[in-house]
């Protein structure tokens, strides 16, 4: 039914470290692109997409999917830490009107990012969810449920990436479409039309035309690669036991393939039981061939193996657990280049995507947008937190009641806490009163005082 599987399959049981598999197979006039390989997921047949599209043979001979990139420890960590850190930072939907930001909690998007988006799952395992998608394969998907007459957003629903597949109409205004295709219900094409609500969430990664992103695991295919190699290398040591390849060199010719095959069947028993030492006779030369671990630098290559997976990600090899770069002094300054760096285009991303997106045109011209809080990064910092609480106190910036709501506490009784306060040795620049003039009445005297 599937014959393009069976070369695909092929290559696969080889072995690996043989030749990768070519790409361009073809069977029965059957073309192997991109295209019709999007026809195995779309139709249910995602267990196929995974070996025949998410398959990419890399230059160590492994093949890269997504099952086997995420096996990898340092992809599963860059992967991991992105997703969480976007998903547990508090995202608010707010509007702002005459310059004043409110929270905007009479409409259902409000409860939806910050508690649930549906009745299936929680915001953050929501925002988690499609933060993994289009980091890992470039794009993000989710269908967007309105309510009838308003077109208000009122409930968010996943899709695989491999379900959706943007493009352009053929003619006329060659507007972006999606084409959306579940198991064996028939294939539904989206449109996106000017000032009208749109039905797909799409966030995107990096990309060349905008409209869809690059595939981190494709892209970094090459470096993955050679990881799971050295991993499988590593693995394959110890399961021999921790020796390295050799053989036996006879100085005498074996009388037939009786005595050849006696012979290694002998050997192998002996040389397989642990704490057993074969005894060598007649000649016999045991030569190492190969390299080993520590000739082989297979310590070193993991360790870069770690920064080089890193880099693919932006991440700082630090947060995947690799310290041997950190120091006292640099630690505290890579956790917030991470936050600068890292997680702020990826917040960006979902803050735009979701009022380009889900909000109406009419909700737009309200002034209802979405922010995300990154105070919740600070929230195992006590010290910090207490810090920054005392500036904003003392200069003015918050009240009492607001840096207690900021900790979930009540308000103070009768309104004691809703006062600003600054402290007495700062006094303002009246207006236009340039400085270093004297002022008049007797008030202070600013700049320098003149020297006789």
């Amino acid at each position: 039914m599937f014959p393009e599987i069976t070369s695909r399959l092929k290559g696969m049981l080889e072995g690996f470290g043989s030749k990768p598999v070519s790409l361009d197979l073809k069977a029965g006039g059957f073309s192997f692109d991109a295209v019709n390989l999007g026809w195995y997921a779309r139709n249910g047949y995602p267990g196929l997409y995974s070996i025949l599209s998410g398959g990419m043979p890399a230059w160590s001979g492994e093949v890269v999917s997504l099952e086997t990139a995420l096996n990898h420890s340092v992809v599963w960590a860059c992967t991991r830490l992105i997703s969480e850190s976007t998903g547990f930072i508090p995202l608010v939907m707010l509007q702002q009107r005459d310059g004043v930001k409110m929270p905007a909690l009479d409409h259902p998007m409000f409860s939806a990012m910050r508690n649930a988006p549906s009745d299936e799952m929680t915001a953050m395992t929501f925002r988690e969810t499609l933060t993994s998608h289009c980091l890992l394969q470039g794009n993000a998907y989710a269908q967007i449920f309105r309510r009838s007459g308003t077109g208000e957003a009122i409930e968010l629903h996943p899709l695989l990436p491999s379900q959706v597949r943007p493009d352009r109409e053929r003619g006329g205004q060659h507007r972006l479409v999606y084409l959306v295709k579940d198991g064996n219900s028939p294939e539904k094409t989206y449109t996106v039309e000017r000032n009208k609500p749109h039905d797909l969430l799409h966030i995107r990664g990096i990309g060349h035309t905008g409209i869809s992103g690059f595939s981190v695991i494709t892209m970094a295919r090459q470096s993955i690669g050679t990881a799971i190699a050295a991993e499988r290398n590593v693995g394959r040591f110890f399961a021999n036991g921790g020796r390295v390849p050799y053989l036996l060199e006879h100085a005498q010719k074996f009388k037939n393939d009786a005595d050849f095959d006696k012979f290694r069947d002998d050997w192998e028993k002996t040389y397989q039981q642990a704490h057993k030492a074969p005894i060598l006779e007649n000649g016999l030369t045991y030569k190492q061939i190969g390299l080993s671990m520590q000739d082989s630098q297979m310590l070193e290559t993991r360790l870069f193996d770690i920064h080089e997976i890193c880099r693919w990600f932006l991440v700082s090899p630090h947060l995947v657990g690799d310290l041997s770069r950190a120091t006292f002094s640099n630690i505290e300054q890579l956790a917030l280049e991470f936050v600068k760096m890292t997680l702020s285009a990826w917040i960006t991303r979902w803050e735009q995507e979701l009022w380009r997106c889900v909000l109406t045109p009419a909700e737009k011209a309200q002034g209802y947008f979405f922010k995300h809080n990154l105070n919740a990064l600070l929230r195992g910092d006590f010290q910090s937190r207490m810090t920054g609480y005392a500036t904003m106190l003392q200069n003015g910036v918050a009240s009492v009641d607001e840096i207690r709501d900021l900790e979930d506490w009540n308000m103070l009784p009768d309104g004691i806490g809703a006062d600003y306060h600054i402290q007495l040795n700062m006094q303002p620049l009246p207006a236009n009163q340039v400085p270093g003039t004297t002022q008049a009445a007797g008030l202070v005297r600013l700049g320098k005082p003149k020297t006789n």
